[in-house]
């Protein structure tokens, strides 16, 4: 408990600033900027056309689909979930990562507690600060989704992807740390696992090659689907769960039987 306890405490105050950036942004791009894209959509069509369709494909620029919330949800998404991945990959790196950044692995596992108690502790003050973030996530996504016009059980499902992929990020986060001799800057290595997925999200836009997009994780949770009658992405979704399943029984087994040097 005290494990779990003090790395609630360490790691509340980045929660905190992320959770007032997403409040803040999402207030501004759906109250503020979504109304005014919906009366300018004729002059927003006449500059995006001019761009080349690559551009527009690299940074999911679909106006067809963008005239309703849903489609406009879903390009918002498509940023909110880099930024979502970039925190859940910090916070598991700060918490499973602290100890080798320091050297005193060894110290902490000389305490009279086991190592799946140290493993299972850390976990949880992680996921427990991400449900945290999510519930307010999902509460403001359904506040702003059935003003315009969106029933409450759609943006329910919508915005349970931002759990999924945090979820995601926050084992591939935990599975980097524990696998890494030492990790130098925590705000580096998430960013680059976040940009990598994004890159990768751009390229499959781009392509649009369909096998290509079991390797972009950024689109293994894509809340469109729960907009339309005629997107399937479960197999995607299943992808993603399994593969965070994964990440998850090979780090816990590798914290639990990897030898630590003595500093």
């Amino acid at each position: 408990m005290n494990i779990y306890l003090f790395e609630l405490k360490n790691q509340w105050k980045n929660t905190t600033g992320w959770i007032i950036i997403f409040s803040v942004l999402m207030f501004v791009l759906c109250m503020g900027v979504y109304p005014i894209f919906n009366n300018s959509l004729q002059d927003i069509v006449a500059v995006i056309s001019k761009m080349p369709a690559e551009f527009t494909k690299a940074f999911s620029f679909d106006l067809n689909s963008m005239v309703d919330f849903g489609g406009y949800y879903e390009f918002i998404f498509a940023y909110f979930s880099l930024m979502g991945a970039v925190m859940a990959s910090s916070i598991s790196l700060s918490i499973f990562a602290r100890e080798k950044k320091v050297k005193c692995t060894d110290f902490l596992l000389t305490k009279p507690i086991s190592r799946q108690w140290i493993f299972t502790s850390k976990f949880l003050s992680g996921l427990t600060l991400i449900a945290i973030f999510n519930i307010i996530y999902m509460v403001l996504s359904c506040i702003f989704g059935i003003y315009f016009g969106k029933s409450l059980e759609e943006m329910i499902l919508a915005s349970s992807m931002m759990f999924l992929t945090q979820f995601f990020y926050y084992n591939l986060g935990i599975l980097v740390a524990i696998f890494s001799k030492k990790i130098r800057s925590v705000s580096n290595t998430a960013s680059v696992l976040g940009f990598i997925g994004f890159i990768l999200s751009a390229l499959y836009n781009i392509l649009e090659i369909k096998g290509m997009r079991f390797l972009a994780p950024l689109k293994y949770f894509d809340p469109i689907q729960f907009f339309t009658t005629t997107s399937n992405e479960y197999m995607y979704m299943l992808t993603g769960i399994f593969l965070l399943i994964l990440f998850l029984f090979v780090s816990y087994a590798k914290f639990n039987q990897e030898d630590v040097k003595a500093v």
